[in-house]
């Protein structure tokens, strides 16, 4: 199996698997709703001592694990070697490739691990895409376009693009001057400003680059009041293009500027707020004010940036222009499973077309929308109101069903009442067998049926009052803390047994704002679109939305871990490494590492006959 994440416009990974207080707002879980799920009355927390007795009660009794055995991946002596950042993520990446290097005949009907059966698109509340004179859309939609890029388009202009660079391109890739080429300088030296009767620029405060530097100026005019990115564009820790990648500022952003150099690779490098390089190639003065915007761009009360479609039929194919969709000609046929996120649609007639995030179109009858889950999970307030612990009611082996409460601690006792699948309910008492839970007076439910958030210490490697994840598999729960103070705690969608998510202890060591996954199930192929709220935590391991199903609570994943969105975007805000706004990508650094991930636990499958499985390869990943 192999699968590979792409960011968009970025280097990709490679795979082998397929309010929370933040320094960012978040959207707050809904009070109200945590109230309707607390169906039955929730008494006083118990006394640590006795969350601790029914944790321990609950592992002395935990049923043997699964012949798979699991997968571990980093062991006490390996910790500090896990969360080692590589020297350039960028260096050992590749570039997305276009749906034309996906063709091949075959039809689309696979399926992603844990995938709902998706919906025909419905004709209310789409973008609409206008038509210029030449029967193309006018506006380009893309979501780090800005009111810049669109009043260019509608001028009948477009976007200055860098010499010899195509948009999209990697941005950690040596920066090219075609027809200009100057080589690298012999030594950095500082940019002067111009006197007499030639423009003035405007002055710039010192770098720390060098100790002892002169005061400088940058060459652009004093009423300059924002400088725009020309395309999304590695963010340099130096002014050099071997220097380590910070991250990558969008393309279309208006930021400031602290300064700029002259040195090897570029004859101008800008130093940006609120910090690293940037080639002056992919900058441009502008009169407007700075605007930058949190990535990605989600419109409000939308849980997800755009709307996602799953391609369906036989023998379909993606065109690279309306005027060719609606020919039929030139189109790329596609295999395997293709989700794809959609930007607006054109009618024709009586044909419908959408364009989607890549600049291809589809007619719609071959697209299925895909419909985000709105669970999500508590909050730090909503959690000061619960005991723990607590516990989702849901059955592993049914988990769209009621659950059933007893009268006493026996599958033939009287039933009490039933619970609506995601119930909220406190952990009182364990059964002396241990398969039953008290959580009220003579209210029993079956261990199966209840997936708990145990309140556990921090690891001793974590800081006093640092922010940090603890996921349980067994439980398929997440809890974010800060120090031993839970501040958020969620259901999740690990992998599968057999293709196992990692246990260990590990660091975020890279975010994207979102990324393209491509890959392979067994001989099927897939590839989705744009993965909102991505972070790698283990290799090619990660933490990231899953809008194509709502089935958190199970372990139906090849290996990451899947969040609802709302929780995706919670933590993505929350953890560290820091986003700047603007930003589509950040690198975890040695002063601003990333947030701790302690996996811990192993997820079981339903109860149910099962089939012995193959031994793991520990390279095996996911989604």
């Amino acid at each position: 199996m192999r699968r590979r994440w792409f960011p968009l416009g970025l280097p990709l990974i490679l795979f082998a698997c397929a309010p929370v207080e933040p320094p960012v707002p978040v959207a707050p879980v809904d009070a109200g709703t945590v109230t309707a799920q607390a169906a039955v009355p929730a008494p006083e927390a118990a006394p640590a001592e006795s969350a601790q007795a029914l944790h321990s009660a609950w592992q002395a009794t935990a049923p043997e694990p699964s012949d798979d055995g699991g997968v571990v991946h980093a062991t006490a002596p390996a910790l500090l070697g896990a969360v080692d950042l590589p020297e350039d993520a960028g260096s050992s990446l590749s570039l997305e490739p276009s749906l034309s290097q996906s063709a091949s005949a075959g039809a689309n009907t696979e399926a992603l691990p844990g995938e709902e059966e998706p919906q025909v698109i419905t004709e209310s509340e789409v973008p609409v895409l206008e038509l210029g004179p030449d029967g193309e859309p006018l506006i380009d939609t893309d979501d780090s376009a800005s009111d810049d890029a669109i009043a260019r388009n509608l001028d009948g202009g477009s976007a200055p693009a860098s010499p010899g660079i195509a948009v999209g391109s990697d941005p950690n890739a040596p920066v090219a001057n075609a027809g200009t080429e100057t080589g690298p300088e012999p030594a950095t030296t500082p940019i002067m400003g111009t006197d007499g009767d030639e423009d003035v620029v405007a002055e710039a405060p010192l770098t720390d680059v060098d100790a002892g530097m002169e005061p400088y100026a940058i060459p652009y005019a004093p009423d300059a009041g924002s400088l725009r990115v020309r395309r999304s564009i590695a963010v340099r820790s130096e002014p050099r293009q071997d220097s380590p990648s910070l991250g990558t500022v969008a393309q279309d952003m208006r930021v400031t500027w602290q300064g700029a150099m002259r040195g090897p690779d570029c004859d101008t490098w800008v130093q940006l707020q609120p910090r690293g390089w940037v080639c002056e190639r992919y900058l441009e003065q502008n009169f407007r004010e700075p605007r930058v915007r949190p990535l990605p761009r989600v419109e409000e009360g939308a849980l997800t940036p755009g709307i996602y479609a799953r391609v369906v039929g036989h023998r379909v194919r993606a065109y690279p222009s309306l005027a060719l969709a609606r020919r039929k000609r030139q189109g790329v046929l596609l295999k395997g499973s293709v989700t794809v996120k959609l930007l607006g649609q054109v009618k024709v007639g009586r044909r419908t077309f959408w364009r989607t995030s890549d600049g291809q179109y589809f007619e719609a009858r071959v697209l299925r929308e895909h419909r985000p889950s709105d669970f999500s999970g508590l909050d730090a307030e909503a959690l000061a109101s619960l005991p723990m612990p607590f516990a989702w009611a849901q059955s592993r082996a049914a988990p769209r069903t009621d659950v059933m409460v007893r009268k006493a601690p026996d599958a033939r006792a009287e039933r009490e009442t039933v619970l609506p699948p995601r119930t909220l309910v406190s952990v009182r008492e364990l059964s002396p067998d241990g398969q039953w839970v008290r959580i009220a007076e003579d209210h029993w439910v079956a261990r199966d049926d209840l997936h708990v958030a145990w309140p556990l210490a921090s690891p001793s490697i974590v800081e006093p009052g640092a922010r940090w994840l603890d996921v349980d598999l067994e439980a398929q729960t997440l809890i974010a803390y800060e120090g031993d103070r839970p501040v958020y705690a969620t259901l999740i969608s690990s992998g599968k047994p057999g293709t196992d998510t990692p246990e260990g202890l590990f660091r975020i060591w890279v975010k994207f704002a979102e990324a393209d996954m491509t890959g392979t199930m067994g001989s099927a192929s897939y590839r989705v679109a744009t993965v909102p709220w991505t972070m790698f935590f283990e290799g090619d391991f990660a933490l990231h939305t899953a809008y194509w199903h709502d089935r958190f609570g199970e372990p139906v994943s090849h290996g990451c871990i899947n969040l609802a969105p709302k929780d995706a975007r919670a933590l993505y805000g929350w953890t560290t490494p820091e986003v700047p706004t603007g930003w589509s990508m950040v690198h975890a650094m040695p002063d601003d590492p990333g947030t701790w991930v302690r996996i811990r636990g192993q997820a079981h499958e339903a109860p149910k006959k099962r089939r012995k499985s193959a031994p793991v390869v520990a390279t095996v990943r996911d989604l």
